[in-house]
This record gives C-alpha cells, sequence and structure tokens, in this order.
C-alpha cells in the first residue's frame, strides 16, 4: 500500500481541524498550529504524513476502512470516548480509502432511526414510539452526525468529524458505524444508496460497527420561569440553540410533546429541559402577538433556572377578538406514523396554548382517522398538557412533571373531521366544524363515505355545523396576481373546488387559506360576495401538513362580548363569525372594529348609493430591520408564497400598505408605520351600488367584508364575476366527474346544473359588467 500524499492529506485535516473550531470542541493549538507548518515542510511526504497523523490520532474516534467493494469497517481510534448528557461532542474519524473509491460516507447508530424524506402522509415512520417497543426506545441513546456531506474525494486517506449525542448520563456501552454509499447504475428508484449500503452490511456476519464504553458527564435539569408581561405564568414555544446553531434536545430524539419537526419545545413556567454546561441562545414566544424574548444563558454548575419574560406586542382579546384555527391535526403527515395514531389531546392542547390561541380545531381526517375520532366529543374541551404516555417518555429519559399555568384556561381544543382521504377529496378537502355525530349516516369506512361533497355538506349543516373548504388555494393559481381575475383555473388539486356548486344551493359557509398565494386563495371567494353571497374567509394552518411551525401561522380573529369558554366554546365562537366582526391573517397586523358610517354591524343599510366613511383600528408590527436572506435553496418566512408581514414591507421601510376593497377591487390605500402602535384609520369613498367593502394589507390581514345594500338592492355587483363563476362549474365538472361514483354523478351533474342556473339568473340581476 503505497503512503498517502502529504498535502491533500494535510489539506483534509485542516478542513477538519476548522470544523472541530466551529464546532466547539478545537484542536489543541500546538496541534493547529504545527499542522499549519508542515504545508511548507520540505520533507519527503512519507515522513511529513507520519507526523501529521500522529498529532491527529489522539483526537480520532474512529478508524473507518473502505475495501474494494466499497463496504467500510469501522473501530475505535485513540480518542477517549467522552460524551455529555443531552450535549454534543465532536471528535475526528480517519477514512483509509486505499482504492480511491468516491462515495458518500454515512453515520449510523443502533437504534435511532431518525426522520426519513416524507413519501406520503406521515414523515417518521420508523420511530420506535409504541408502548411494546419501551426497550428499544430505551437502548436509543446514542446519536452520530457527520458534520459535513461525508462526501469521500477519493483520498487514500482523509479526515472528517462525527458529532456524538448523548441522551444519557454515566458509563454505557454503545457503537457507531459507518456506511459507504455510492451512486448505483441504473440508480435506484426506491432506496437511495445510503439505504442500500446499509442493507448490504445487514446481509454479512461480520461486525461493520467500532465498540465503545462511553462516559457520559450528566447534564442539568434547567426550569423555565415562563412569564407573561402582566407576571401571569403561560406555556410558550422555547428555542435553546448552542453557539453552533444546534437545537436542545436533540431534535432526532425527541417524543411527544417534543415534536422532531420543531427547532422548539413548548413548556409552562416551572417546566424543565436538560442541559450541560455550556452557553445557549434561548428564545421564547407565544406566536406572532409577542415579540422573540431572547436571553443568552451561561449554564454551569450553579445555574439551575432561567426566567423568560414574553413580550407581548399586542392583545387583540383586549378589543374583544378571539383568535382560532379552524384546521389543525393530530396525526397524520409530519405526525407520527409509527403507531399510527398520532397525539393525543394533552399533547395537542400544549401546543395550542403555546401559540397564544383561544382555540384550536383538530381535525380527524383520513390518517389515524380510525384511532384519533375516539377523541371526539362534541364538545370543547381544556384537558391538562401531560405526558401522553409516561412508560415511553421514562424510557426515553423524560422524567419532568408537568406544571398548570394560570392561562392554561383561555385555549381549548374541539375534534371535528376533515373530510380529506375520503371517496370525495378530489373535490376538495372538506371542513366540518361543530359536529353533533361525526359518522357519516350509514357508513363504517371511509370508503363508505360519498364520492362528492354536497350530501356531506348538507348533513353538516343537518347537525347546525358550520361547513367549508381546507386549503382553499391548492390547484386555483391561474398565473396572475391580479384580484380578481377572469382566468378560469383546472380544478386540478384539492383546493376549495366544488365549492362553487355549493355556496349557491347554501350549502357551504367558508373557505379557509391565509397558507398560499393570495390570488388563488382570494379570487373564488371574491367573485362569490360580487354575486351577493355571504360566504366567509377563515385563516388556518393546516399543521403540521401545509406548515410545521406550530398551530396558528394562520389564523382567523372573532369580535365577541366575552372570551370563548366551556363546552359550547366553539358554538359560541363560530356564531360570532356568522354574524360578527372578524378578519383571519398572520396574527403579526390585525384591523379591529371595521365599521361604514360608525357602524360595525356586517349588514349596512344606506337609503341609496353614495359617500360612506369607512373606519378601524390598524396595528402591525414588523422588527425595524429585514431579517437577512435565507439561505440558499431555503425559502424565505415560512413558505415560497405564503402570508406574511414581511412581504409588504416598503423597501427597507417599517410600512405596510393598508388597502381599501370594494368588490374585490382596491380603489384607496395609505401606508400603515408597522411599529406595534394601534392607529385610527379613515377612507372617505362614494359606492355606485350596493358593495361589499373589506379592509386589507395583502399577504397578512383581511377582514370579513361589511355589506352595504343601498336602496334595498342586493349585492349584484358584476356580470363577470357571474360568468366566471357559471364558466368554472363546467371546468369543474370536466375535471372532477370522472371521480364521482357513476350511482351519485346524476345527481352531482343535476346540483352542477342547478348551480349555474342560479349564477345565470345573478348575472342578469347584476347592475355591472
Amino acid at each position: 500500500m503505497s503512503e498517502p500524499a502529504a498535502q491533500p492529506l494535510l489539506a483534509s485535516a485542516n478542513r477538519a481541524a476548522r470544523a472541530m473550531r466551529d464546532l466547539g470542541d478545537p484542536l489543541p493549538d500546538d496541534v493547529t498550529a504545527r499542522l499549519t507548518e508542515l504545508a511548507a515542510d520540505r520533507r519527503p511526504d512519507a515522513e511529513v504524513v507520519a507526523e501529521a497523523e500522529a498529532l491527529l490520532r489522539p483526537h480520532v474516534l474512529v478508524d473507518v476502512h473502505v475495501d474494494e467493494r466499497a463496504e467500510t469497517t469501522s473501530s475505535p481510534g485513540a480518542a477517549p470516548p467522552r460524551l455529555v448528557q443531552h450535549g454534543w461532542r465532536s471528535f475526528l474519524v480517519r477514512v483509509a480509502n486505499p482504492h480511491r473509491i468516491e462515495a458518500r460516507l454515512h453515520g449510523m447508530t443502533p437504534g435511532v432511526f431518525g426522520i426519513i424524506d416524507q413519501k406520503s402522509h406521515a414523515a417518521r415512520t420508523v420511530l420506535p414510539d409504541t408502548l411494546d417497543s419501551v426497550p428499544r426506545i430505551e437502548g436509543a441513546w446514542l446519536q452520530a452526525k457527520l458534520a459535513s456531506s461525508g462526501d469521500l474525494s477519493g483520498l487514500e486517506a482523509e479526515y472528517l468529524v462525527v458529532s456524538v449525542y448523548s441522551r444519557e448520563a454515566g458509563p454505557r456501552k454503545g457503537g457507531l458505524t459507518f456506511a459507504a454509499a455510492v451512486q448505483e447504475s441504473p440508480e435506484s428508484l426506491t432506496r437511495p444508496p445510503e439505504h442500500l449500503a446499509g442493507r448490504r452490511m445487514m446481509f454479512d456476519p461480520r461486525d461493520y460497527g467500532a465498540s465503545f464504553e462511553f462516559d457520559c458527564t450528566a447534564a442539568r435539569e434547567i426550569r423555565f420561569d415562563v412569564r407573561e408581561p402582566d407576571g401571569a405564568s403561560s406555556v410558550a414555544a422555547i428555542t435553546v440553540r448552542d453557539a453552533q446553531g444546534r437545537s436542545y434536545p436533540s431534535t432526532a430524539m425527541r417524543l411527544a410533546p417534543d415534536m422532531f419537526f420543531h427547532e422548539h419545545v413548548y413548556r409552562a413556567t416551572g417546566e424543565v429541559i436538560r442541559l450541560p454546561e455550556g452557553r445557549y441562545e434561548i428564545t421564547a414566544r407565544r406566536g406572532p402577538e409577542y415579540r422573540e424574548a431572547q436571553v443568552d444563558v451561561h449554564v454551569e454548575a450553579a445555574t439551575d433556572a432561567v426566567d423568560l419574560r414574553l413580550d407581548r406586542w399586542i392583545d387583540p382579546a383586549g378589543h374583544g377578538y378571539y383568535s382560532g384555527d379552524p384546521h389543525i391535526h393530530a396525526g397524520g403527515c409530519s405526525h407520527y406514523n409509527v403507531p399510527s395514531e398520532g397525539v393525543t389531546p394533552e399533547t395537542m392542547i400544549r401546543h395550542v396554548r403555546g401559540e397564544g390561541l383561544w382555540l384550536g380545531s383538530v381535525l380527524t381526517w383520513g390518517p389515524c382517522y380510525y384511532h384519533q375520532k375516539q377523541f371526539f366529543s362534541g364538545e370543547s374541551i381544556s384537558p391538562p398538557a401531560l405526558l401522553e404516555n409516561p412508560a415511553m417518555q421514562r424510557a426515553q429519559g423524560m422524567t419532568w412533571e408537568p406544571q398548570k399555568t394560570d392561562r392554561d384556561g383561555q385555549s381549548l381544543l374541539r375534534y371535528d373531521v376533515e373530510v380529506s382521504g375520503f371517496p370525495s377529496s378530489h373535490s376538495g378537502h372538506v371542513i366540518l366544524l361543530g359536529l353533533t355525530d361525526q359518522d357519516y349516516p350509514g357508513t363504517e369506512l371511509i370508503e363508505d363515505w360519498p364520492s362528492w361533497n354536497l350530501p356531506i355538506m348538507r348533513w353538516g349543516h343537518s347537525q347546525n355545523a358550520l361547513v367549508g373548504y381546507a386549503h382553499c388555494g391548492l390547484g386555483l393559481a391561474a398565473g396572475t396576481d391580479e384580484l380578481p381575475n377572469y382566468v378560469v383555473p383546472g380544478f386540478h388539486s384539492i383546493g376549495s373546488n366544488e365549492i362553487i356548486v355549493d355556496v349557491p344551493l347554501g350549502a357551504a359557509d367558508f373557505q379557509a387559506g391565509a397558507e398560499l398565494a393570495p390570488a388563488a386563495e382570494l379570487n373564488i371567494w371574491y367573485h362569490l360576495l360580487n354575486v351577493g353571497f355571504r360566504t366567509l374567509m377563515l385563516g388556518e394552518t393546516d399543521y403540521p401538513c401545509i406548515y410545521d411551525e406550530g398551530p396558528g401561522v394562520g389564523r382567523t380573529y372573532v369580535r365577541l362580548p366575552s372570551p370563548p369558554q366551556g363546552p359550547q366554546a366553539l358554538e359560541t365562537w363560530i356564531a360570532g363569525l356568522k354574524d360578527g366582526a372578524s378578519y383571519f391573517g398572520d396574527g403579526r397586523s390585525h384591523v379591529f372594529d371595521l365599521a361604514v358610517d360608525g357602524e360595525v354591524a356586517r349588514e349596512h343599510a344606506a337609503a341609496a348609493p353614495g359617500a360612506v366613511r369607512v373606519t378601524a383600528t390598524v396595528a402591525a408590527w414588523l422588527p425595524e430591520q429585514p431579517p437577512p436572506p435565507p439561505e440558499p435553496g431555503r425559502p424565505a418566512y415560512s413558505a415560497p408564497v405564503g402570508w406574511h408581514l414581511e412581504r409588504a414591507r416598503l423597501g427597507e421601510s417599517r410600512e405596510v400598505l393598508l388597502e381599501l376593497v370594494v368588490n374585490g377591487v382596491a380603489v384607496a390605500s395609505q401606508w400603515v408605520l408597522a411599529d406595534g402602535v394601534e392607529r385610527d384609520v379613515a377612507f372617505d369613498v362614494t359606492l355606485e351600488r350596493s358593495s361589499w367593502v373589506a379592509l386589507r394589507i395583502l399577504r397578512s390581514v383581511h377582514t370579513q367584508p361589511v355589506f352595504v345594500e343601498a336602496g334595498g338592492r342586493p349585492i349584484r355587483a358584476s356580470k363577470r364575476s357571474a360568468q366566471w363563476l357559471h364558466d368554472s362549474v363546467d371546468a369543474l365538472w370536466a375535471a372532477k366527474s370522472g371521480f364521482i361514483r357513476e350511482a351519485e354523478r346524476a345527481d352531482a351533474r343535476a346540483a352542477y346544473d342547478a348551480a349555474q342556473a342560479v349564477y345565470l339568473t345573478r348575472r342578469d340581476e347584476c347592475e355591472a359588467d
């Protein structure tokens, strides 16, 4: 075997030394200084390499050998295997690659499967998170990850860096294994190269891993004293990062209520996170009504608590507006898939409280349906935020006790249904809020439900439920940001498709969005309003499917005379939504008390068309400086085109544009300073006919409209809107009729025809083009 060339090996060693420094575990100064000097050493390569390898050997935890078939063998290096509980230690890995194979090295730790890419309705399909797998959880205490891509450059010897995490304290036996993934030819479409490499190793009787007797220094249990500005205790989203930006506790080892797809965890006043000694940046907030509070903490021997004072910039409840998210899930998407049950109300209430929401509608849908439907009660609930599976959590090392807070009673859950993963889902995903019975008559399985939505909507109405459509903009983008626009979409996805049939037949109340591009979400709504329908628009999150950050990324604020409380809290909130003032958006801007000529009622009668004064109180908050650009390949804010007040910022200023909308068209505007101050605004506008009026800051907030009927005439604002709706029904039928069961198709066709007839009648009644 030839000796490695000096310069490539030194370049690799210096890269690894820089990575160790950046990760907070630098090599000794004399080692890094000598490595630098060796780059200019004129001795033969063999002598330079021998000295460099001698310098590095004491810091190598694992020696990896790659053979001619790209199979690897790992063995312990000379570095003492000392770890820290709930923290990371970084070490060198020496890779001997005599056959100069180009591959990607992957580190594996037995029992910790981590997260796989989302391929279906659940992202984590292999986490052992069932009660009968507790011994596997107990043994899955060790995690390792390479500090870079792991690409092997084809050198005979090179150095990489591995970071190792321990969940436990004290002496522990554990192993580290590395696999070299080579791009297959032909490429496998079902298994990525690293999976194939790991599978090959499983079929060989040899031991490919390196075994260690680790010594793990205990971490400290740090209690968090979370306080509202008035001193009340509460739950907050807390993010703990070290100097290298790593979040704690380790995401790969989290169990509910700590989610592996969050960077933060939700903790109440008096609850804890275990942290090793070191310096941390700790931030806390409770949704967008709060500015992020940050403290820098040095955890040392005497540290046992951290004070977190929340920074609320606005309190909509002080104006009588109460927030809700009508679309969150406890199972499916980013939640667990093994078991296929998802999480419990005790976890979901913690998340809702931690985001400062008054109401969270937990919707049971296709994934996890048969398990999650047990939590339906027909009432709003506020359960304690307990650890949902104590045996599992004890095995995972989660020994802290959940704590009650002063604000717990302000947040409630209501379990209802999203008709998604059902036979009618092609027509749009239906949300049913306020059901008294969650089982469609005559059905036992999801597959028994109707294959189009109108029968389901009418069944929901028979229970006095509020019924509408989720993620309304999906598949409805028309290649323009114009509002309203008259491009008939293809209806190829699962947005609010059949709403254009259900609304004219009196069977749909709302659509929900504040997630995607406004033009895709608001266009159908504007057209329906233009022909006189009172359809509502709600802000939702679809957590954790469209958004993983937490409930309340999109939210709806409803004005009520008193907070929604008790078993009928959702029904109270729905009644206010139907009849009173409300608005929706991202929670970073707010519009209180929209009024026409001083009246805040949704319906306004005028003797004749003419001048009106539109008033409201508006507040928004942006930091003084825009955030830095996102890293390459990552979206800004929450989604590439989603709702976020930053997208309304005027250049480098803190101003955002508030627009007065009449019949879907912005007719007046003014710039508002987003400094958190509440300001009264007023617009004087002349209405030429019966009209709907609203205020908006696009991509952040939109009010429900006020309907102004002049001279007793109904709102018929646009013949073009009526014609667009009529023509869209034809496009909808062309796209969706093939998915409707043959036995139901005649009734569906009759309903589509009836909806079109309504639109033609209203078109003929319209006063304007």
